[in-house]
């Protein structure tokens, strides 16, 4: 809960006048990590394969 990210996050919702809970915090993490890891993976893998490097 100390990494740079959370930090920003909650100060950016903090500005905003919102309270943001760690159960909130923890639920939009677990739901948008997992997709952003595996889109992320693919896209690597999509450019690795396009310019050739498995070869």
């Amino acid at each position: 809960m100390g990494s740079l990210a959370t930090l920003l996050w909650r100060r950016i919702v903090a500005s905003h006048d919102h309270d943001a809970e760690t159960a909130e915090f923890t639920k939009l993490g677990l739901i948008t990590v997992p997709a952003c890891l595996v889109a992320c993976t693919v896209a690597l893998w999509a450019a690795a394969e396009l310019m050739g490097a498995n070869r």
